[in-house]
């Protein structure tokens, strides 16, 4: 990759996991016969990806490299990278309000909130976890390190967000995750269904969309609030879908328990290898006989519906 006119390359060493990996400037290799030999086999970058690189400065607390052999696409265009939701004018501010535990330091099994915990004592989600999770809040009196404080940490995982032929930017993991890791919370700009139906139309023109409905818990026809993180986003802008995806979303609380304005975060549904695509459904309740196509499907998977549907 070029950042500020330098190409880089990403050196993988030899006996350590790929989260290990390093960057280096071509004059501090050390191996010009074994760059050379490379250099014949790999397509050539000729994108200048400085300016993704400063998009991504904001990213907190996150470890993420930029690919792209495939074409000479550089930085998104009128993207903004946030770390958390920002609110249409509007959009109400979710105030219903929490209950709180007296706890010290972690909570245990007798604290009330832990009484629906959805993780592990690793933070993993458990299998038989239900959809909808409800963390220690705000007003809580344990500290940052209780075993239900997991989507509020923010991610531990190594991403690298990677171009794909057909498929656009992609996200990779950097390391194996283990079934029931959190790996991104959605975020975006919250909006109104109205101004949500507007925008959809306009993305469906495109044959791109990134709304997401906050609806998990929504029991009428329509959600009433939905995530757009075309122009804001973080790492999950660039999460590409499959017919048989490895994570999928739920509902989080965490300050209130509004169910029109929950979160909404991405857990892996199995264990993912080091380099392997991170994916979730676009559509998973949706039948090729009641959606509209969105577009030709590249997923890959053994079971692809060859299409995305709405």
């Amino acid at each position: 990759m070029e950042y500020h006119g330098v190409h880089y390359f990403e050196v993988k060493w030899k006996g350590f996991d790929e989260s290990e990996n390093t960057w280096h400037p071509k004059a501090d290799l050390g191996c010009p016969n074994i760059l050379a030999q490379y250099m014949r086999t790999r397509t050539k970058n000729t994108a200048d990806l400085t300016k993704f690189y400063d998009l991504l400065q904001d990213a907190a607390g996150l470890i993420i490299s930029i690919v792209n052999t495939v074409d000479n696409v550089e930085c998104p265009e009128n993207f903004k990278y946030i770390n958390e939701n920002i609110y249409s004018e509007d959009v109400p501010r979710p105030c219903t309000p929490m209950f709180w535990c007296e706890c010290t330091n972690s909570c245990g099994k007798d604290c009330e909130c832990m009484e629906d915990s959805n993780y592990d004592e690793h933070g993993l989600l458990k299998a038989e976890g239900n959809e909808r999770i409800v963390e220690c809040g705000p007003r809580c009196k344990c500290d940052n390190s209780c075993a239900n404080r997991v989507v509020q940490r923010g991610s531990n995982a190594q991403f690298e967000i990677r171009r794909f032929a057909n498929k656009g930017w992609g996200v990779v993991a950097k390391q194996r995750l283990m079934q029931g890791t959190f790996v991104a919370e959605y975020v975006g700009e919250v909006i109104s269904y109205d101004e949500a139906e507007r925008r959809g139309l306009e993305d469906k023109a495109h044959g791109l969309t990134y709304l997401f409905d906050l609806d998990k818990e929504f029991t009428g026809d329509i959600a009433d609030f939905s995530i757009d993180a075309k122009p804001h986003g973080n790492v999950s802008h660039f999460f590409n879908h499959s017919c048989d995806p490895n994570m999928s979303a739920h509902a989080v609380y965490i300050e209130h328990r509004d169910p029109r304005l929950h979160h909404l975060a991405f857990f892996t549904t199995r264990e993912v290898s080091a380099g392997e695509e991170l994916t979730f459904d676009y559509s998973p309740s949706v039948a090729e006989a009641d959606g509209l196509k969105m577009d030709t499907c590249y997923c890959g998977a053994s079971n692809c519906r060859k299409y995305m549907y709405y």
